[in-house]
């Protein structure tokens, strides 16, 4: 792997966890001004977000498994 490889590597991993991290605080933000339905209603809107965020962290977990992969194929298993 050339360096800058190594360093695009490197540097995409620092982004999705800086996104992790951005997603994070997006949702406690969110989830604090919404309010809970009452009664016994399907699915309130606290839930359908929380849903949401959970999905969008699964997304970033799964770039963060292919990048190390790629990492791991290229020889650079350590830099992640």
């Amino acid at each position: 792997m050339t360096r800058a490889s190594e360093r695009h590597i490197i540097g995409i991993a620092a982004m999705l966890r800086a996104l992790r991290k951005a997603v994070d605080e997006l949702e406690q933000l969110e989830l604090t001004q919404v309010e809970p339905l009452k009664g016994h209603q399907t699915v309130d809107s606290k839930q359908s977000l929380s849903q949401c965020f959970s999905s969008l962290q699964t997304s970033i977990e799964e770039m963060e498994n292919l990048l190390a992969t790629v990492a791991e194929a290229t020889g650079e298993v350590g830099k992640l």
